[in-house]
């Protein structure tokens, strides 16, 4: 799963929201989370043990690049999914400016 938060008018973040509901924690997101981030999740069972849940967080900037996220396929098998590049073509497309 991805998920990608770019909403700036809230004042919250949605995956510490998820973790807190999951009983889960994250040492990236610091004492005040982030309002802008991406992040992917991807889940595994290792044999005899609980369900694992490895998070790659990248904190976002207005005016800075968009991260390239791993998308996970299997649990060894990602796809990159590069933002940055798929955001500037979408504009390109629909004739919008960056600035």
């Amino acid at each position: 799963m991805s998920l990608v938060d770019l909403v700036s008018v809230r004042q919250a973040n949605l995956y510490a929201e998820l973790l807190e509901l999951a009983g889960g924690t994250d040492l990236q997101l610091g004492p005040i989370p982030p309002h802008l981030y991406a992040v992917t999740l991807r889940t595994r069972k290792p044999p005899k043990r609980r369900l694992r849940w490895d998070a790659w967080f990248y904190r976002m900037t207005v005016g800075q690049p968009l991260p390239t996220l791993p998308i996970w396929l299997s649990e060894t098998l990602r796809v990159e999914l590069p933002m940055e590049t798929s955001y500037v073509e979408t504009c390109r497309v629909l004739g919008i400016g960056r600035g």
